[in-house]
């Protein structure tokens, strides 16, 4: 990681509509604008192309990710617990959706922890963690305290058995059996979890064997759902984690990114992975729980589609 900017925006909690269709939440909370994770695959700065802070700065969002920088908002709690006061039980607040509060820029200033008691503190309602950070764990004595109203998931990637291939687009989240291990310890202190095997990667994810390795580690934590989907082709990503994992010698898993790179092959990626994952869920006895999101209105896939979430 190169430069940490530190910016102060004028959001705080917002409405989501979109993370409403997944039935993941009502509302979300973010700590900045670029995570520090660096996660190769990352559609973020696709979505902070037009931001005027990139204008002021003179470089793209897509240059300044890829120079390894990441700009986090310390303020963020602050007008939190301005905004929060008005969701009641019936809203559920995800805390992070586009970048994580427990990224390592985020905790030099104790962000996820403090975005936390402003929520629990000052609303009644319902809170969801997803984070790529094991310390999360640091913060599960506060969500013991309300433990009836936060669920918390750690994203699975990989498989513990190619956690050292991941660690080359994500260089910067935890490892994948540290994620597992802290499921593994929310569960067994009492705190609700719920599964996040996002994005499931070609070559990496993908095959029947891989799942089903993530869907067993995070079936151990008993997770009232758990949500997966395929790699986002918007922006960069795709070429740029082909191109990280050619460089490291990965040229095989490196072909699968190239070979999704066109709509009609990622559109056959999607269906596999649609029919693959369903299988998976059924030999586990856990499709009940699956849910399968797809930026698509399901016209023209051949698939089963019991577990879709149809996005579009």
């Amino acid at each position: 990681m190169n430069e940490i900017k530190e910016f102060q925006r004028s959001v705080g909690v917002t409405k989501s509509d979109e993370f409403k269709k997944k039935y993941l939440a009502t509302h979300a909370i973010n700590g900045g604008l670029i995570c520090g994770h660096g996660c190769a695959y990352c559609s973020t700065p696709s979505l902070l192309r037009t931001h005027a802070l990139f204008r002021n700065i003179g470089v793209s969002s897509f240059q300044y990710f890829e120079q390894g920088n990441s700009i986090v908002d310390p303020w963020t709690a602050i007008r939190v617990g301005r905004q929060i006061s008005n969701l009641g039980p019936e809203d559920m607040v995800m805390i992070s959706t586009i970048t994580d509060c427990w990224s390592p820029e985020a905790q030099k200033h104790n962000l996820g922890r403090k975005i936390l008691e402003q929520v629990l503190v000052k609303s009644k309602c319902k809170v969801r963690i997803l984070t790529k950070n094991a310390a999360v764990q640091n913060d599960f004595d506060i969500i013991k305290q309300f433990g009836d109203r936060i669920r918390i998931g750690l994203s699975i990637t990989s498989p513990v058995s190619k956690e050292n291939i991941i660690k080359l687009i994500e260089p910067n989240a935890s490892m994948i059996s540290e994620r597992i291990d802290t499921m593994i310890k929310a569960h067994s202190l009492g705190i609700k979890t719920f599964g996040m095997i996002c994005p499931v990667l070609p070559g990496i994810g993908n095959d029947t064997a891989s799942f089903e390795q993530m869907l067993s580690s995070v079936l151990e934590c008993d997770p009232e759902s758990i949500w997966t989907e395929p790699l986002n082709p918007r922006g960069p990503g795709i070429t740029r984690c082909m191109q990280i994992l050619e460089s490291n010698g990965h040229k095989s898993i490196a072909a699968q990114f190239d070979m999704i790179r066109t709509s009609t092959l990622h559109m056959f990626y999607v269906e596999e992975l649609i029919n693959m994952t369903t299988a998976v869920a059924k030999k586990l006895n856990s499709v009940d729980k699956l849910k399968i999101l797809v930026y698509a209105n399901g016209d023209g896939y051949k698939v089963d589609d019991q577990a879709v979430i149809w996005l579009k």
